[in-house]
């Protein structure tokens, strides 16, 4: 029995791992009984495979040296190459949520291309983690527990003794003379995961013995259903006629109201999560719904951890707050004292100027069709960029009359979000263009003239506005 417990836990490995890889195989080192069961296990099975045990000192055990010092007794031992990496997780919020992050971003630091990352994870750990995700309130891609397999920097992390309950890694250890440490914060029944494991989950298991496959299957099942999610927001996604947009990305919200609730949040749940990084609660996607599906104000706006959204002009905006910025009162003026070059503005936008090879179609503004070249004679003078004050007014090229920024940008039909935001350039201190969409009629190339078109882009959008 011991030795097929031992077969059984080098198979799990064996069908996990990809019998050639191009990276190395790193393997998360605590020193408990999970994960050295695990590195002692791969080094049965990897063969010309280089193994990395990535060992993480938080700091937070009297213990903690003498955990480091085990883990680099074992790797001498199984002549692994062991990294050490000490963190400080001081800061707000639960203890165990901070190590958890900063435990990612030492995975993150030490991966390379094609790297496989390794974590001990077993069933036992599947069931409590179900249950603490349950009773947190969890959808069903949270009830799926922990993934089996996923990308991660570069690379992908592997979860291969999922299959496999505790008392097969005590077994393992056994049959192999293994040494472990036990971290003392395990029995500490305040941390909500201790209180599942030590206090809930053994009542459960006593009751229902099969409780940890129970759970395991529960929990492939709302995988299977969260895939199927998945899909149905693919093609409900299609019918969208999504653009991205500056500092995002945005949705028909014609389109969008015509789904069902149901298929709107499951919809935009996917949609903010793909785009933006953002896990959309149910508060979160429930504002979405009554602020800017139902609601039709163009003030109203959404905010999520990573994500701005509005509505303007029927569709829904999605915006990355990462990259959101307004000027504030007095701005700066910035100089462009090389008008030949690009330009850097403060939110990491910047402008440059594109050659107008003569004879070519005058490029315009598809909406309202006024001409955006400027005569090159203009950048020997003094260029300048500045924002928007309030008061300002510009006659467009081809336009009879000047107006105010106000109505113009009206007219334009620009998202307010845009118009603080918009670069002006003034040339000897009159306003020359207003970012790509237009240039002032003092300003506009004629026909003969060497001249050129101003560019406006914007960070990680995907595409320039105008």
């Amino acid at each position: 029995m011991t030795q097929q417990t031992v077969n059984h836990i080098q198979q799990l490995l064996i069908e996990a791992l990809p019998a050639n890889s191009a990276g190395r195989w790193l393997v998360g080192l605590s020193g408990g009984l999970d994960s050295t069961v695990l590195l002692h296990a791969l080094t049965e099975v990897a063969g010309s495979v280089p193994i990395v045990a990535v060992h993480i000192n938080h700091g937070l055990s009297v213990n903690a040296d003498e955990w480091q010092r085990h883990c680099e007794s074992v790797c001498r031992e199984l002549g692994v190459e062991l990294l050490v990496e000490r963190v400080n997780i001081a800061g707000e919020g639960a203890i165990e949520e901070r190590a958890r992050k900063a435990r990612l971003k030492v995975f993150q630091g030490v991966m390379s291309e094609g790297d496989i990352l390794l974590l001990a994870h077993h069933r036992q750990d599947q069931a409590e983690t179900v249950l603490f995700r349950l009773l947190r309130g969890a959808g069903v891609t949270g009830l799926g527990g922990i993934r089996a397999q996923r990308s991660f920097a570069g690379g992908s992390i592997v979860r291969p003794l999922l299959a496999a309950g505790r008392p097969d890694l005590e077994a393992y250890a056994r049959a192999q003379k293994l040494a472990w440490v036990e971290d003392e914060s395990n029995t500490d029944t305040a941390f909500d995961r201790n209180f599942l494991r030590r206090d809930i989950l053994p009542k459960l298991r006593t009751r229902w013995p099969e409780a940890d496959d129970n759970v395991a299957r529960a929990a492939r099942h709302c995988s299977e259903a969260d895939a199927l999610l998945q899909e149905l927001a693919e093609l409900d996604l299609a019918t969208m006629a999504e653009r991205a947009e500056p500092m995002g990305f945005s949705l028909d919200l014609v389109a969008l109201s015509q789904l069902s609730v149901a298929r709107q949040r499951n919809l935009l749940r996917y949609w903010l999560q793909q785009r933006f990084a953002e896990t959309a609660g149910y508060q979160l996607l429930a504002d979405i719904e009554t602020q800017l599906i139902v609601g039709n104000s163009p003030e109203s706006q959404v905010q999520g951890k990573r994500t701005l959204l509005r509505q303007f002009q029927g569709r829904l905006y999605g915006l990355s707050l990462a990259v959101h910025w307004a000027p504030g009162p007095g701005e700066l003026s910035l100089q462009w004292s090389e008008p030949a070059g690009s330009l850097a503005l403060p939110g990491d936008d910047w402008l440059c100027w594109q050659n107008y090879t003569v004879g070519e179609p005058l490029e315009v503004s598809s909406s309202v069709g006024w001409g955006r070249a400027l005569a090159r004679q203009h950048l020997e003078r003094a260029v300048m960029v500045n924002w928007r004050s309030g008061s300002e007014r510009c006659q467009p090229a081809g336009r009879r009359h000047s107006q105010t920024l106000k109505r113009l940008l009206q007219e334009y039909q620009l998202p307010p979000w845009l118009r603080a935001r918009l670069p002006l350039v003034y040339i000897d201190n009159e306003l020359a263009a207003v970012a790509n969409l237009w240039v002032c009629e003092a300003f506009a190339a004629n026909p003969g003239d060497e001249a050129v078109i101003l560019q406006w882009q914007f960070p990680q959008s995907g595409a320039a506005s105008g």
